[in-house]
């Protein structure tokens, strides 16, 4: 039997869902107290039940059981509190498998970045390998020959030597090595530079030259843009692999590869500290800036104005911009001598090398070096030639190939000549193999000059002329190994002191001014250096 009750409206229908809340919220809470007896619990429990089967409106009556004859069909059975628990993604559901409230997922928070406490002692940690691999930049290099040659070495060249040169005259010149490779032209440079010859012709075929495609790479450009265009000379296995990958690509190609060469890059940053690679960071994000503020603020359409008077415009703007010292290479090429500047379009052909290729880079030198005399521009200049070591190991392989011919004439004359020579002077091809690289197929090889041989013919009948001229040989000999070892020794130093600059002193030099600044003399000092300078 239905109750005959009368539909309640809207505002009477919060009435019993207040009262229904009220008694959920006893009912909870009589569930969850365990400080009182069961039995109340119990009996509560159920006169609240009664209480509310009689104020629900929808209600339904059983007449065989009175205590469970009213349903309620307003809300969903409510679990007690003590009987929820949490999940792990963030929604709330019943122990007994009932759940209870929706499941939400919950956003992950970001970590924030983490920062150095102190801006400069993250600036003056040491750069590990790691880091130094990793960057994708390239720093500065000294203009030092010990640098240079440590990278050709990692390179894999052995065969050259990079040596400063300290003046153009022949004076000078005539204490540089022969044959000279290349020369490494430093000199403070402007932007004006690269329009001098736009007009150059294209990039013949027989010529390797890279673009400077990447800021900072000047010297190693100017360093590959030699030696791959030394015919015959060892490059080593990685060198080779990429001359021979870039031999058909045109030079702002071989410049983008190039910056982009592992190997290359980690041997020429292997001298980068950590304050050199934030520099150039920085430097790259000022350059970018002001990309992005001159196109931003440029006007849509030029004025029309003149060729001549735009250029000249532009060059006093640049000009009034400091200058950056830069590398280039003069190279002989086939019979032509040619300047390789990795900032131009093209390599320029400065004519025939003639009798000597040097007189004509030196002309070119000179002017360049003239141009910009009055602004006080320093420049310096390196040669690219074959290492004493090498030198002396041919040396060494032709005076033994002479001493083998002497030999051989005097056992025909006298078959116990040695007996009549001083003891300790004979040598031989086992003794200088194991000290200083002279293998016999080299010996072989290596033909005398003619001079050396014209002696040999002189003498050849006389055997006092023999052993004069076989004695005369083996010291010729003993200097040459000299020269060998102490060619070793200057490399194993010239690599230590490669090694010294890797290491970076920033941070001592750091703690050693701020010592002086908490003394109060730093600023002293600074005053005392500047008044000696002015």
């Amino acid at each position: 039997m239905k109750d005959n009750v009368k539909a309640p409206t809207q505002q009477q229908s919060l009435e019993p869902a207040a009262s229904t809340f009220e008694e959920q919220r006893q009912l909870s809470s009589v569930s969850t107290d365990t400080s009182g007896p069961s039995d109340c619990s119990q009996e509560k429990g159920l006169s609240s039940i009664s209480s509310l089967q009689a104020v629900m409106p929808n209600s339904k009556s059983h007449e065989k059981s009175p205590v469970r004859s009213t349903s309620i069909d307003a809300a969903p059975p409510t679990h007690a509190v003590g009987s929820l628990e949490i999940t792990t993604n963030g929604g709330v559901q019943s122990t007994d498998g009932f759940s209870t409230m929706p499941t939400r997922s919950l956003r992950k928070r970001k970590e924030p970045p983490i920062f150095a406490s102190d801006p400069v002692t993250e600036a003056l940690r040491p750069l590990t390998d790691e880091e130094r691999q990793n960057w994708k930049g390239w720093v500065e290099l000294e203009s030092d020959p010990a640098i240079f040659n440590h990278i050709l070495r990692r390179w894999g060249i052995q065969d050259v030597k990079v040596q400063e040169v300290f003046g153009l005259d022949d004076t000078c010149m005539s204490f540089v090595l022969k044959p000279i490779y290349g020369m490494i032209f430093l000199f403070r440079y402007h932007d004006d530079d690269a329009e001098a010859h736009d007009d150059a012709q294209k990039c013949p075929k027989h010529v390797w030259f890279a673009n400077q495609t990447t800021t900072n790479a000047c010297a190693t450009i100017a360093l590959l843009n030699i030696v791959m265009n030394v015919p015959g000379l060892d490059l080593g296995e990685n060198l080779q692999a990429f001359k021979e990958t870039t031999q058909q690509l045109k030079p702002p190609y071989r410049g983008k590869r190039l910056g982009d060469n592992a190997f290359i890059r980690g041997i020429h940053n292997s001298f980068a500290r950590r304050m050199d690679i934030l520099n150039a960071d920085l430097l790259l994000k000022n350059e970018y800036d002001d990309w992005v503020k001159t196109n931003r603020n440029a006007p849509k359409k030029a004025p029309a104005v003149k060729k001549k008077q735009t250029k000249k415009k532009w060059k006093k703007k640049k000009m009034n911009d400091e200058p950056g010292y830069h590398f280039i290479a003069y190279v002989p090429i086939q019979g032509e001598v040619w300047r390789l500047d990795g900032l131009q379009r093209e390599p320029v052909k400065l004519g025939d090398c003639g009798n000597d290729w040097i007189d004509v880079a030196k002309a070119n030198i000179m002017q360049r070096a003239l141009q910009y005399q009055d602004d006080g521009v320093e420049y310096s200049l390196m040669s690219l030639c074959k290492s004493p070591t090498r030198l002396a190991i041919e040396g060494m392989a032709s005076n033994l190939h002479l001493i083998q011919a002497v030999e051989r004439a005097l056992s025909e004359l006298i078959p116990d000549w040695r007996v009549f020579m001083e003891a300790g002077t004979a040598t031989t091809i086992e003794d200088t193999s194991t000290m200083c690289k002279v293998t016999r197929d080299l010996v072989d090889r290596v033909a005398p000059s003619a001079s050396e041989r014209a002696k040999l013919d002189a003498a050849v009948n006389d055997p006092t002329k023999l052993q004069d001229l076989y004695n005369k040989l083996v010291k010729e000999q003993d200097g040459l190994k000299n020269i060998y070892l102490e060619e070793v020794g200057m490399v194993g130093q010239e690599d230590e002191q490669a090694l010294k600059k890797k290491i970076d002193h920033t941070a001592t030099l750091y703690r050693a001014m701020q010592a002086l600044a908490e003394a109060g003399v730093l600023g002293d000092i600074v005053n005392d250096v500047q008044r000696a300078g002015g």
